[in-house]
């Protein structure tokens, strides 16, 4: 019989200790009243850290940290390896409703992933006596943090050192899929297996280095006469031996070549931002690259609708918006904080929770996810059918993005 995942594990877990840290009951009442009056900002989870901040009766504003501990690599490191070494492992960790099973750190390699009380402290700007000491802005945090951990447990992975986002790629990446057999060499070579820095774009760059020892030996030079022509071949040539390339993707390569030395005569530009996932969506985009659609699928580990959502990201936003899709990028909480602010005039329910994590800010009152691109631009996504999904609108003002996917929220219904 299959156990049944839950995940109200985890808020059970965090109180606890949240609990114990502390120490003070009269905290905890203070904290549920400040929360209930509606005073708490925004919920802001980091690696370390979650903070908040909450109006003073002196017009000041308090900016409460709860501080946690953070795990070693080495100690995710394990806890990763345990995890994944399970055959129920994607059942547990592969989705964003990771299951409370991995409160017990009998199944993390010994290492809890939920922080003990010695691994919190608190912080806050309210008192200069309060400055190292739990208060009720900083116990307010942590209720705020344990309600959000309750149904969607990922900002307690980032918390504590690492993203939820790894573990679901290794788990992605350990899982035994078939090699795609169709997809042309470049397009389909997994990123770590090309050089560190690779400035030639696009699938026509050149297949992966193999051993000799396969190939057939190089024939022998004939004369050719090119005064005289020559009848058509009467039968198709034979496929390419291995570990070539076959004849389909061969030509495929061929008409990509060609399509980008066109563009460069006609005197476009060829999109910036080149990415493996970027460039594989720009390749599928094309009449050449269509037939490879199946194998950039099992190559990627995406669905049907991962790969539909993926070629409308590269068609709002280009490679840059591909690679935005498909991996989560680390961003300096500035630029997080600055977002933050930018588009709080904007939301309909100023006082809910927006959980910053990587790249990305989360207003799910709103139903709004915005992710910062590496070409410096916010992108705004929805989630009407409970998966984030790219939108028109991208703009380096993160308040412009906002307003894009509000806009676009409102044409779908």
């Amino acid at each position: 019989m299959s156990v049944q995942h839950t995940t109200a594990g985890w808020a059970r877990a965090l109180t606890s200790a949240l609990h114990e840290a502390a120490g003070d009951a009269h905290l905890h009442d203070a904290a549920r009243r400040l929360l209930a009056a509606g005073q708490a900002g925004p919920l802001n989870v980091n690696q370390g850290f979650a903070t908040s901040k909450f109006p003073l009766p002196d017009g000041r504003v308090a900016r409460p940290r709860l501080l946690v501990t953070p795990l070693t690599a080495g100690e995710w490191d394990r806890i990763e390896a345990a995890i994944c070494a399970r055959p129920d492992a994607t059942d547990l960790a592969g989705t964003a409703a990771i299951s409370d099973q991995l409160t017990d750190p009998s199944l993390t390699a010994g290492v809890p992933i939920v922080p003990r009380a010695q691994d919190i402290s608190h912080t806050c700007t309210c008192t200069p006596d309060a400055a190292s000491t739990a208060c009720p802005h900083s116990v307010a945090v942590g209720i705020l943090l344990t309600e959000r951990v309750r149904t969607a447990p990922a900002p307690l992975f980032t918390l504590r050192g690492r993203p939820h986002q790894h573990l679901k790629k290794r788990l992605r990446a350990n899982s035994p899929a078939p090699q795609p057999a169709g997809l042309p060499a470049s397009a389909a070579e997994p990123a770590a297996a090309r050089p560190p820095h690779h400035d030639t774009p696009g699938p026509a760059a050149a297949v992966p280095a193999q051993t000799t020892s396969a190939l057939r030996p190089i024939p022998d030079p004939v004369t050719l006469n090119l005064t005289q022509a020559r009848p058509v071949l009467p039968a198709p040539l034979p496929e390419p031996p291995e570990p070539l390339p076959g004849t389909q993707a061969l030509r495929a390569l061929a008409a990509d070549a060609a399509h980008r030395a066109g563009t460069c005569l006609d005197g476009q530009q060829l999109p910036d931002g080149h990415t493996p996932g970027g460039d594989i969506a720009r390749f599928l985009s094309l009449p050449h690259g269509a037939a490879f659609r199946q194998a950039a699928m099992d190559h990627l580990g995406l669905d049907i609708v991962g790969m539909g959502h993926l070629q409308l990201a590269y068609t709002h936003g280009g490679p840059a918006g591909a690679a935005v899709y498909l991996e989560a990028f680390t961003v300096d909480h500035d630029t997080l904080a600055h977002a933050q602010a930018s588009i709080q005039p904007l939301r309909p329910a100023p006082t809910a929770t927006i959980v910053c994590e990587d790249n990305r800010l989360t207003d799910e009152a709103a139903g709004i996810q915005l992710r910062y691109g590496p070409d410096g631009r916010w992108y705004p996504y929805r989630a009407p059918y409970g998966i984030w999904q790219p939108v028109p609108g991208p703009s380096p003002d993160p308040a412009e993005a906002y307003r894009a996917a509000r806009r676009s929220s409102q044409r779908a219904s």
